[in-house]
């Protein structure tokens, strides 16, 4: 449509220049003498436009051919530009290719021009640091730093080596020059907190966990283990003294306080270093907040604490949380400790169900053969065997180490500690023993005619307390 349109204008301004020249009756004269030139208006100005015309192709022809070589020029700087940027796109797509080889020669293609050179050259440096070329990757480095626009990516992608290279200390002085500049991005503070993590530096560690939960630049999961790992060193940092595990405590945020796994180790410290009024006040709290096997545990093995305290506070955090394998483990184990034999089996069974395990099933054998019931002691203890030989050979030992022992001392019930410390998530006290059952308790039940040897070999054997009646 917009051709026809144009084409009827073309058609109604030559209509009008028809009608106008027809109507102009006037004439020009000029006058170069010996010569006199007379010619109509109409030709004169057809004339004039035409010179007009063609004046401007001549002066447009000659400026275009004065500027040939400047354009030839810019051309070809274009062309390199062209060539320079290709040769950056080949670098980046070879570094994330895993082509190595191929990032070196496209960054040298790269150095044509100034704009692509220092991006090359960083790039070609990682490809060289990965290939483990360190003159080659030095060398890419040198060329880079002779761009200060790309500063401070130089060193970001030294600091990002250094860590590589298992250098922590160089990395935190290249990541505390970029933040003395105000680059506190998220790409440098998890730079620090890889060198901060390999130099052991848990206290600032766990501040800049602080700073990058306040911008929520990490997934909640792994923010969450990173403080809890801080956390948890710098609490066994200061194992053996009391004051000192109570003043890491409380330098910590509520938030991170209420983490489970730290509040289960900051008990067992305090524990350890008799400050045990405290740990029992730290590992309710945070049970009350959240759940945590490490905490129950902690929790249920708590000697300052009487056992039916015991049991009722874990009652209460099962009415809130359900039944977990760990809780009901534990559970069981305590009203083991207490001759609460039906529930103690209840809780055992459940815990089985829900998740077999070596100790819930050694746990619950152990109940069997309190209660004289060879033959499902024997179950139980053939499937703790069997779970034991699929697991790895280091978790098959730890799992089978049972931390409720029985000891011959009067065939009383007791904990052993090293056991306890092998089959529990964190380290608790090493001096922690069960409520003993009384050793005069006989067992009441009839039993069967036995012959002299098995009578003088019953009476050189520990007598194991069994149920008494009603």
């Amino acid at each position: 449509m917009r051709w026809i349109a144009w084409l009827l204008l073309a058609f109604g301004a030559a209509v009008a220049v028809a009608i106008l020249a027809r109507f102009n009756y006037g004439n020009v004269a000029i006058l170069w003498p010996p010569y006199r030139i007379e010619l109509s208006a109409n030709l004169a100005l057809a004339l004039l436009l035409l010179g007009f015309v063609v004046l401007y192709l001549l002066l447009r022809g000659a400026a275009r051919t004065l500027a040939l070589p400047q354009r030839v020029r810019e051309y070809r700087e274009r062309r390199a530009q062209e060539r320079a940027a290709l040769a950056l796109r080949d670098t980046v797509l070879g570094l994330l290719e895993g082509r190595l080889a191929r990032v070196d020669k496209a960054a040298q293609l790269a150095q044509s021009n100034p704009a692509t050179a220092a991006p090359a050259a960083l790039i070609a440096a990682r490809a060289s640091h990965r290939l483990q070329q360190w003159s080659r990757r030095d060398q890419w480095l040198a060329d880079a730093a002779r761009d200060d626009a790309a500063s401070a990516a130089l060193l970001t992608t030294k600091a990002e080596m250094a860590i590589e290279q298992q250098q922590p200390q160089a990395a935190i002085e290249i990541v505390e020059r970029l933040h003395a500049r105000g680059a506190r991005h998220i790409v440098t503070m998890r730079l620090a907190l890889a060198a901060y993590e390999q130099a052991g530096d848990w206290e600032r560690m766990l501040h800049t966990l602080r700073l990058i939960a306040g911008r929520d630049a990490m997934p909640a999961p792994a923010l969450r283990q990173l403080r809890v790992t801080a956390a948890s060193q710098l609490l066994r940092a200061r194992a053996g003294d009391a004051a000192a595990v109570r003043a890491a405590w409380r330098s910590f945020k509520r938030d991170e306080q209420a983490l489970p796994e730290v509040a289960a180790l900051a008990a067992t410290l305090l524990i350890d270093a008799g400050a045990s009024d405290e740990a029992r006040r730290i590992v309710e709290v945070a049970l009350d907040a959240d759940y945590s096997d490490a905490a129950i545990v902690v929790y249920a093995r708590m000697e300052q604490v009487p056992v039916r305290e015991r049991l009722a506070r874990i009652e209460a955090w099962r009415m809130r949380y359900g039944d977990p394998p760990r809780l009901l483990l534990e559970l069981g184990r305590l009203c083991v400790a207490e001759r609460l034999w039906g529930k103690a089996e209840e809780y055992l069974k459940s815990a089985t169900a829900r998740e077999p395990t070596v100790a819930a099933h050694l746990a619950l054998g152990e109940l069997y053969e309190l209660l004289e019931r060879p033959a499902d002691a024997s179950r139980q203890y053939r499937q703790a065997g069997e779970l034991a030989l699929a697991l790895p050979a280091p978790a098959a030992i730890a799992s089978a180490r049972a931390p409720w022992a029985l000891r011959p001392e009067g065939g009383e019930l007791a904990l052993d500690a090293r056991a306890v410390a092998a089959a529990a998530p964190l380290p608790v006290p090493a001096a922690a023993t069960a409520p003993r059952l009384p050793s005069d308790v006989q067992d009441e039940s009839p039993k069967t005619a036995a012959s002299p040897a098995d009578s003088t070999a019953e009476s050189a054997a520990p007598r194991i307390a069994g149920p008494p009646r009603g």
